[in-house]
């Protein structure tokens, strides 16, 4: 079993009446493995009660769920796309498999495998015959490898809180109550009720949810469809920094949200940020890097001044643009808009081929003929720190969360430096002909691409043993490589761009629609991915594998890097 899979358990509880439990069969009994099985163990647990109606509590609020409840729909899907073997419906009476039952409460378990990463499971009530009772609702969830997750739900309750989280890949979680909408586009966010225990409320005693806009010029906030009824589209500005705030209200048909310690209505504030496109075009006879706002297709501020032969793109927190250039040789600092003369490093610089950033500003430069990593220390200006142990021909650079730094050199190894940087390797890695491009996972996994022996390599922390994988299966000449926030990984070939989920042991998805040598690759917040070709650059929405989404060409000329803004 793969270290990187996670078993999760869905432990799905429903309180019936003793009249349910002739119930239907559900597709999948409780207690059963349903999904594909990814890897090493995890568990995330949902955990889920019906309140029973008492005699003597018949007109209390919420109303109680009703008795002809008998099974549940359940749908599981990651990135917008559902999880293969979903959705199934799973039985909640009292004697169905796997089912155990008290006096208020029955509980039923379905347990499941999945790999760790963002899902949202949607719920629907049925009766016996898989009429709904009520409307799906959507609930995100997080799968930790080694960890238990629980996520607890109730399928009715009076809310104390009403929780709000991000329902697409570019909507994202920027603080409490908080979020980044990443483009243009309507994005959604999902809305639960939590009682005071804490539990999710679904299922028929759960409320309709609406948004109003309070402030924020262009945003707007779309009415729940029947079928999504706890998510919410929210339509931005389209305006770069612009902001607004919404308030949710959670409505019922009765007096719940007037009873003590009921709270329905929560406000929450969204940032829009669009992201622009940088291309760095190495042809000799216009050396320019080129900058496109969404939908890129545009005409492209041109960035000229300075420019000659660029070999590697940069940002650092101030947002100044870094460029090395080949031919300079040097490296030229742009601040916004980038269209005015740029400041220029050259000490120490000697035909540069990358250029990585560490959280402080620092700036680490590979020089090809140097043969050296310089560093320099904002802002800029002055003599750098050079790294020349172990360093022959250095062609990429890659940055841990630990600051240590990897360098890919070209004759044959890859070494690693600890902070001042200035002392002996930590570890070198040898035998690996041809280095040309480098990854780090959230594990610290260290990917290394062998532009001769047409592989990918895998290796685990401290580096020190032989590759834990080897990628072939699709590799050709590969020119750069790429991980995304699930961890799948993309590498460019000569033709095609293959995309490997973990373990990275299986058949690749191929990108090819529009794909020539491409050298440069990029993904976006919302998960499309930019491919620079020999004379275009081509996006593409996933799962990646149709048409290219647009195809950039004007300004366009030889592109041998990708830079998104953050």
């Amino acid at each position: 079993m793969s270290r990187r899979g996670v078993w999760v358990m869905l432990a799905l509880c429903g309180a019936l009446l003793a009249g349910c439990a002739g119930g239907a069969r559900s597709s999948v009994p409780a207690g059963r493995s349903a999904g594909p099985l990814q890897g090493a163990k995890g568990q995330a647990t949902f955990r889920i009660a019906v309140p029973k109606q008492a005699a003597t509590a018949k007109t209390r609020a919420p109303r109680y769920v009703s008795p002809a409840t008998t099974q549940l729909a359940i749908n599981i899907e990651q990135g917008e796309e559902s999880i293969a073997g979903y959705p199934v419906t799973v039985a909640l009476t009292p004697t169905s498999a796997g089912c155990t039952s008290t006096l208020a409460t029955t509980y039923c378990q379905l347990t499941i495998a999945l790999g760790p990463g963002s899902y949202t499971a949607t719920l629907t009530a049925e009766d016996a015959s898989g009429t709904p009772l009520s409307s799906a609702q959507s609930i995100p969830f997080t799968v930790t490898a080694e960890s238990d997750n629980v996520i607890a739900i109730v399928l009715s309750g009076i809310p104390h809180a009403l929780q709000i989280a991000a329902g697409a890949p570019a909507m994202h979680e920027s603080g409490a109550l908080a979020f980044t909408l990443y483009g243009s586009a309507a994005q959604q966010v999902i809305v639960t009720a939590l009682d005071a225990d804490g539990n999710t409320i679904v299922g028929p005693g759960a409320p309709t949810y609406s948004a109003s806009w309070e402030y924020g010029n262009g945003w707007s906030a779309a009415t729940p469809s029947s079928t999504s009824p706890n998510t919410i589209a929210i339509t931005p500005s389209g305006v770069n920094g612009s902001t607004a705030a919404f308030v949710v209200v959670a409505t019922y048909a009765d007096a719940t949200c007037s009873q003590s310690g009921a709270l329905c209505e929560v406000e929450f504030t969204i940032k829009n940020d669009i992201q622009t496109l940088f291309v760095a075009n190495s042809n000799y006879a216009s050396s320019t890097v080129t900058e496109y706002a969404p939908p890129y297709t545009g005409t492209p501020t041109t960035i000229s001044s300075g420019v000659n032969q660029p070999t590697g793109l940069g940002l650092n927190s101030a947002a100044d643009l870094f460029v090395t250039n080949e031919d300079g040789p040097n490296v030229t600092m742009y601040a916004p808009p980038y269209t005015g003369v740029p400041t220029t490093i050259s000490s120490g610089v000697d035909y540069p081929t990358a250029l990585v950033f560490d959280p402080l500003g620092n700036l680490f430069v590979a020089n090809y003929d140097g043969p050296t990593v310089t560093v320099y220390a904002p802002p800029y200006n002055g003599a750098p720190t050079t790294i020349s142990n172990g360093v022959h021909i250095p062609w990429a650079l890659v940055l841990n969360g630990a600051e240590d730094l990897f360098v890919a050199d070209y004759n044959g190894s890859v070494t690693e430096y600890a902070p001042p940087y200035t002392g002996s390797p930590l570890v070198t890695i040898s035998g690996v002909v041809e280095p040309i491009a480098l990854a780090l996972d959230g594990a610290g996994d260290l990917f290394v691409a062998s532009s001769a022996d047409n592989e990918v390599f895998e290796y685990a922390p401290p580096y020190t043993g032989a590759a834990i994988t080897t990628i072939s299966t699709g590799v050709q000449d590969p020119d750069a490589l790429l991980l995304d926030g699930a961890g799948d990984l993309f590498v460019a070939n000569n033709s095609t761009v293959t995309e490997y989920a973990p373990p990275y042991t299986g058949s690749p998805t191929t990108i090819s629609s529009g794909v020539a040598y491409p050298a440069a690759l990029a993904i976006d917040a919302a998960g499309n991915l930019f491919v620079a070709n020999s004379s275009t650059v081509t996006e593409y929405a996933p799962p990646y594998t149709g048409a290219p989404l647009a195809t950039i060409t004007n300004g366009v000329h030889v592109p041998v890097k990708l830079l998104l803004t953050p």
